[in-house]
């Protein structure tokens, strides 16, 4: 699975930042995607720490962090109404979608995504 791209929740950036390295593993050798609302959670996740803020900005540095489109926008429109999820869990969701790629999370909410959309369970 060496180079296959994935895209992240944004809580798993968080246990990676956490030093989680089952997380880290998971990742290893994939291109990771990250929607422009993961950037934005992860970013506030501990207020104006500027270590936390360091931290997320050279781990998304590695990433690519895909901007929230009219397409996407119009997809989590449709995500949100179908499944009810929040509108942040709706975008992050609609990136992965979008680009046909598995969604890495560690929400088990996302689980109603399938078998439409592909979605990664951690720590199942």
């Amino acid at each position: 699975m060496s180079n296959e791209r994935v895209a992240i929740d944004t809580n798993i950036l968080l246990y990676i930042l956490g030093g989680d390295k089952a997380a880290h593993a998971l990742l290893k050798g994939r291109d990771v995607v990250a929607s422009a609302m993961v950037r934005m959670e992860a970013m506030v996740y501990h207020g104006k720490d500027a270590t936390h803020l360091g931290h997320v900005q050279t781990f998304l540095h590695r990433c690519e962090v895909v901007e929230i489109h009219r397409s996407v926008q119009d997809l989590a429109v449709d995500l949100r109404l179908r499944y009810k999820l929040k509108l942040p869990d709706a975008i992050i969701a609609a990136t992965a979608a979008h680009l046909g790629i598995p969604l890495i999370t560690a929400d088990k909410l996302f689980t109603k995504l399938t078998p439409e959309y592909e979605v990664v369970v951690y720590g199942q």
